[in-house]
């Protein structure tokens, strides 16, 4: 029994391909043909707005600017064109039922009057391709020299499995497959064949390419079965990835460095304390300063968004170092660097990374300083700030994240991690609830100190002076420091430590030789607590380290009055002269 035809049921609709968009999108000529969907690109665009799902068409309006009814025009025009085009097929296969079978061939014919056709059997792909991405003003420098990358790595497939020149009608599926294979099976150095992650990557990037070509009609992604690739699975997860501390983070700054690896080390620094891309630390020379420099607003380069960026105080100071003036490097360079300067700064903890090639999966470890690349900055500023308390979803707004599945892809947090947040944070809600106050009662030792150093450390909480001074000579803000902070001002405010070592002390401080010593050990706590003072507008610690000097006979010093606190502030004096007597 000879098969049915009902031509009539064959039937045609433009579809949008981004029916959400707020920019104007491409519009396809959809059919369904023996029992197949086609898909084929118009050629013409229109803003998702001006469509009339209804009628098929454009919107040409009064309301509407000269500018887009000529476009629309334009746009009607040409689908006028091709709903004629289908016409003439369909009459066509009424004409001749026998070839049917080759309907889809047929429809692009007709469509395309074998312009199309032609130019796809003849056009090298590669060149096509090539001289595309070039010529798009609307893709960023680095997006460009990467798909560059890509094409060239496919043309040497191309090459080496001899089927130079290729043509778009050469590609479909079964092609990508083989490229799939040939990058698996291929020999990086040491014996090492690519990994499974890395092959799974340039493969989609060729095919993302290549729906730029079916924008103009040079392939279809559908017809060829390339939307039906899926890239091999690979073992690894995503547990090679790695975030530095903040400890890590500031032993690098703390590198005595010069010439372009003292560049790359700031610039790597600054990226982990304002979260953003290399590519678009790169533009950040354009960032506008707002908020009396205390943010600044960049557009982001691959997604163009604006993000608004707080600016913590070592992303000021590396800021105010190159008067935001960063030379320009590119990621390469960036990473020639980075490996030696984690290995100077002695960031050399072992991680566990897990490596699929091929058919073989094997474990290794290697110290952290091995796996430092640029992306690593963004992915530290977001366990950082994770590990800080503060909100994903404020984070997200900063590193310019849309959907929280792409964030989580960044976070690198451990269980013992996620404990530690809900703690610190519970205490921190505990301590500054106003409903039930708790104060943090700092013990006093069982045994009172008899020697000078400890009397110093038990009275000035001198040993927590030392942990904080080289922190804040480092440009670190150590007012961040609360817990720390708060237990040295308790220490010094705690009058019930002084009757305790006071009649020892003045034994020892007959010895002006030991005096001496005192001064120098407590020269660098007050300048410290002078800030430290400035910063909370509390001066009674200043004010209780200065009677206890008076009190044990080591200086003779005026104590400034409480009520005289704003006067005395502003008063201080510089203490550059101070600081310059202090070695650290």
């Amino acid at each position: 029994m000879e098969e049915q035809y009902f031509f009539n049921e064959v039937q045609a609709r433009f579809h949008l391909r981004k029916p959400k968009a707020n920019k104007p999108t491409n519009i396809y000529l959809v059919c369904r043909i023996n029992g197949k969907q086609v898909k084929l690109s118009t050629g013409v665009k229109v803003y998702p707005e001006h469509w009339n799902e209804e009628k098929q068409e454009a919107y040409i309006s009064c309301r509407l600017s000269e500018l887009d009814n000529r476009n629309n025009t334009i746009t009607n025009e040409k689908l006028t064109e091709l709903k004629a085009s289908f016409v003439e097929y369909k009459y066509y296969l009424c004409q001749h039922p026998n070839e049917m079978e080759q309907g889809v061939e047929l429809l692009r014919k007709f469509i395309y009057k074998d312009t199309m056709v032609k130019k796809q059997e003849t056009e090298n792909a590669i060149h096509w391709l090539r001289n595309a991405i070039i010529a798009d003003k609307n893709i960023g420098e680095s997006t460009r020299a990467d798909y560059i990358k890509q094409i060239k790595f496919f043309e040497i497939f191309v090459n080496e499995t001899g089927r130079c020149p290729i043509s778009f009608s050469d590609i479909n599926l079964p092609l990508i497959k083989g490229y799939e294979l040939y990058l698996l099976n291929k020999d990086v150095g040491k014996g090492k064949t690519t990994k499974t992650t890395t092959v799974g990557n340039k493969v989609e990037k060729i095919i993302c390419i290549l729906k730029r070509a079916e924008q103009q009609g040079m392939i279809d992604i559908h017809e060829s079965n390339l939307d039906k690739y899926k890239k091999p699975r690979s073992k690894e997860g995503d547990s090679n990835d790695i975030f530095l501390t903040e400890e890590e983070i500031s032993k690098i700054y703390a590198l005595e460095l010069s010439g372009k690896e003292e560049q790359v080390r700031d610039l790597f620094v600054l990226q982990c304390w304002i979260g953003q891309r290399f590519t678009d630390t790169q533009s950040i020379n354009e960032g506008i300063m707002k908020d009396n420099g205390n943010i600044i607003e960049i557009i982001q380069e691959k997604t163009k968004h604006k993000v608004s960026v707080p600016l913590l105080p070592i992303a000021k100071e590396i800021l105010a170092k190159y008067e935001n003036q960063f030379p320009i490097f590119t990621n390469q360079t960036a990473l020639n660097y980075l490996t030696k300067i984690g290995e100077k700064a002695g960031i050399t903890r072992l991680h566990t990374i897990v490596e699929h090639r091929g058919d073989e999966v094997t474990k290794k470890q290697v110290p952290v300083y091995k796996l430092i690349k640029t992306h690593t900055a963004r992915r530290s500023f977001i366990c950082n700030m994770l590990l800080r308390g503060f909100d994903a979803h404020l984070i997200m707004k900063i590193t310019g994240h849309n959907d929280v599945e792409s964030f989580q892809k960044y976070v690198k947090l451990t269980s013992n991690d996620a404990a530690n947040v809900i703690l610190e944070n519970e205490a921190n809600q505990i301590k500054s609830s106003k409903k039930t106050p708790i104060t943090k009662e700092i013990p006093i030792a069982n045994d009172v100190p008899t020697d000078i150093e400890g009397i110093l450390n038990y009275v000035f909480a001198l040993d927590k002076v030392n942990e904080l001074f080289p922190l804040l000579m480092k440009g670190i803000d150590i007012y961040g420091l609360d817990d720390e902070i708060n237990e040295l001002m308790s220490i010094i405010k705690d009058r019930k430590r002084l009757p305790k070592v006071l009649e020892r002390a003045k034994e020892l401080f007959c010895d002006d030789t030991i005096k001496e010593v005192a001064i120098n050990k407590l020269l660098c706590a007050r300048p410290m607590l002078e800030q430290i003072g400035k910063l909370k507008n509390d001066v009674t610690a200043y004010q209780m380290f200065i009677n206890n000097l008076s009190e044990l006979g080591i200086l003779e010093l005026n104590i400034p009055k409480s009520a005289d606190v704003k006067d005395y502030y502003n008063e201080l004096p510089n203490m550059v002269d101070v600081l310059d007597k202090i070695e650290l």
